[in-house]
């Protein structure tokens, strides 16, 4: 059957190795983003707290300037940590990602249903879809 047309043995190789390249690299995004979050929570956490603090240490008279000049100055990086780390782009690149899985899916669906009976310009429009 392979000999009878190629173009759909090629096509459905391509789509094979771009499917198991966007399964890999999905779940790679998905490990960083449990990171990210992890680590977005916690400085968020930990800036409230250090500015919870600084605050209630002003009342105090005899803490040292230096003290609460540390600790704003910590929070503050804790503050840009946080902004730094966003996930809003993580997450729209993630849903990007498994959008052009589904499609991979649909087109390796598609070849297989065609059964080798695929045109060039079908080929040569897969091939542009996912290059």
């Amino acid at each position: 059957m392979s000999d009878e047309n190629p173009i759909s043995e090629k096509i459905k190789t391509f789509l094979g190795r771009k499917l198991t390249e966007s399964k890999t690299r999905i779940n790679k995004l998905k490990r960083r983003r449990k990171f990210i979050k992890i680590l977005y929570f916690t400085s968020v956490i930990l800036s409230i707290t250090t500015s919870a603090v600084v605050a209630s240490l002003t009342s105090f008279t005899g803490v040292p300037i230096i003290a609460i000049t540390i600790l704003s100055t910590f929070s503050g990086v804790l503050t840009g940590l946080s902004a730094k780390f966003n996930l809003q782009n993580k997450k729209i690149e993630i849903n990007k990602l498994i959008e052009n899985l589904s499609k991979l899916q649909a087109m390796i669906d598609f070849v297989i249903s065609c059964n080798g009976h695929l045109t060039q310009d079908e080929y040569k429009q897969i091939l542009l879809d996912f290059s």
